[in-house]
């Protein structure tokens, strides 16, 4: 039977993280290990997930430390729903879940950051009626949510991915499901601040594994994260990665650098109140724009 365990890194965000773990713990498919990172929060996330887990499920492990809190727990409906939670200073985002990764003991591995979450409460079940057992990553399709102008769009992944050159274009990594022998051989490289997880799928490909693409929505990515705070450090690190895995394409990734500069560079110096309008103008003639 296929399981999944599903990884949540958050830090200080007490706002959102009730909302990704409800889109985790409410899908129709229960097996699933939920581990939640926390990177020692300081704004109530953490005292947030414990009074989750206190009042949802039954905790069967317990270790709490001066720097560190650890709890293992089985939901009180679903005795195939359980959870890890480690709460614990890292060194980054890529630490946090490289230590998801060492807790994972589920076949396919996904990781739904907090602020995100998976589309619908089907998605789960939908990929464990596909035929994946052939396959080393499994992605799908996905909703961008652009919070500030209240308007998303729905972003068909490419059906292979022989264009991840292109910065990595088109993928959303919280809709993609790896199967976990891979993470035993290979962590996300802490070298990174932005662009491991682009880094990580690239060397999959170049080592030949084994992609499927599935053609429905996995996830809803809400912008204003990590990356987007830090839009060209981002940049700069993906097509460091993109000349280091695709140096035939070296061209091409530099067209596409210079293309996506160029529209950070219009979105900061445009007024938030002119791209309020635009945004969703330009979506809706491209299609798949509207009101969540």
């Amino acid at each position: 039977m296929t399981s999944f365990s599903v990884v949540t890194v958050v830090y200080n965000d007490v706002s959102h993280i009730l909302e990704t773990i409800s889109s985790v713990v409410n899908q129709s498919y229960q097996h699933i290990e939920y581990i939640l990172i926390d990177g020692g929060s300081t704004d109530g996330t953490k005292e947030l997930i414990l009074q989750y887990l206190q009042t949802n499920a039954k905790i069967t492990h317990s270790s709490i430390q001066e720097h560190k809190t650890y709890l293992e727990a089985t939901h009180l409906h679903s005795s195939t729903l359980t959870f890890k939670f480690l709460s614990q200073k890292d060194q980054g985002i890529y630490d946090a879940m490289n230590k998801g990764i060492a807790l994972a003991s589920k076949e396919w591995i996904n990781f739904m950051n907090c602020g995100d979450k998976f589309y619908n409460s089907e998605v789960l079940e939908k990929i464990s009626k596909e035929k994946i057992e052939d396959f080393d990553v499994v992605y799908g399709d996905s909703f961008t949510f652009f919070q500030e102008q209240d308007f998303y769009v729905y972003k068909q992944a490419p059906g292979t991915p022989k264009n991840l050159y292109r910065l990595f274009q088109g993928f959303c990594h919280q809709s993609f499901f790896f199967e976990r022998r891979l993470y035993r051989e290979n962590y996300y490289n802490t070298n990174y601040q932005f662009a491991s997880d682009y880094e990580y799928i690239s060397k999959l490909f170049r080592t030949h594994c084994h992609f499927k693409h599935i053609a429905f929505p996995i996830s809803i990515f809400y912008t204003g994260g990590l990356s987007d705070r830090n839009a060209f450090k981002s940049l700069r690190e993906a097509y460091s990665v993109a000349l280091n895995y695709f140096p035939e394409k070296r061209i091409k990734i530099l067209i596409f650098y210079f293309y996506a500069v160029a529209k950070k560079i219009i979105k900061l110096k445009t007024p938030s109140i002119v791209l309020k309008k635009i945004i969703p103008f330009i979506l809706k003639k491209k299609g798949g724009g509207g009101n969540l």
